[in-house]
């Protein structure tokens, strides 16, 4: 069923985290349709929007803190143009600055729409196997370390799957936190996912993936099944 644009409207849009085809025929739709694109860097998205053979203006948002670099955007909005905004990959406001650029915008009553796509974080979730009610996403981890421990320990007294984020460099530093605060915790490790060299890697706890770890390579995605009746011996399906 086709949309119809609504003037004055904001499209948080969600675009590939690796493969083209996972672009939408509504985010297809809605790019073509919209005045401008905002996103987090021109060049990614341009390089985007020239596979998809689309010609939408683009404009680069600044990660500000204040408003002044919206301003612009929000007066084009309440004059009637609308517009999409998205990340370099993902679902935008996820785990990017996109979240600072919608709350301004809620403030100033501009109509928001949601065009859902790929997201790293629901694509592990799918082919995990596991009970996922409740789960606990905490994004990217701190850069620091001492910050990082703080997070993982506070999540470690959590009863549900845990997911998060990490960048490759930051890997070995991990691993011991992991099997620190987490030592009979199941493990799945999503790499690249939806890319090429995709792999979705199983382990029993943390002890198994420092010994084996993954090729140190790509974007990462780690999901632990701590659900506490399971480390206790009760399988998923008990629990209704």
């Amino acid at each position: 069923m086709a949309h119809k644009r609504e003037p004055g409207s904001l499209y948080v849009v969600a675009t590939p985290i690796g493969n083209l085809g996972d672009i939408t025929l509504r985010a297809l739709e809605i790019f073509k349709e919209v005045d401008l694109i905002l996103c987090e860097s021109a060049k990614e998205t341009r390089s985007l929007l020239s596979r998809l053979e689309i010609s939408t203006p683009v404009l680069a948002l600044y990660k500000d803190s204040s408003e002044s670099p919206y301003s612009s955007v929000l007066d084009q909005l309440a004059q009637g143009k609308s517009m999409a905004l998205v990340s370099d990959a993902g679902t935008q406001g996820v785990s990017d600055p996109g979240s600072q650029m919608v709350r301004t915008a809620r403030e100033k009553g501009i109509r928001i729409v949601p065009v859902p796509g790929a997201s790293a974080l629901t694509a592990l979730l799918s082919v995990s196997g596991f009970q996922v009610n409740p789960t606990y996403f905490l994004g990217f981890l701190s850069e620091k370390p001492s910050k990082k421990r703080r997070e993982l320990e506070r999540a470690s007294e959590m009863d549900g799957l845990v997911v998060f984020y990490e960048s490759v460099h930051k890997l070995p530093r991990l691993y011991p936190m992991l099997a620190e605060f987490f030592p009979e915790t199941e493990v799945l490790v999503g790499r690249e996912l939806t890319k090429t060299f995709e792999e979705v890697i199983y382990y029993a706890n943390p002890r198994d993936l420092l010994a084996n770890p993954p090729n140190a390579k790509g974007e990462f995605v780690f999901l632990l099944n701590h659900r506490k009746k399971t480390l206790k011996g009760n399988s998923d399906s008990t629990d209704m």
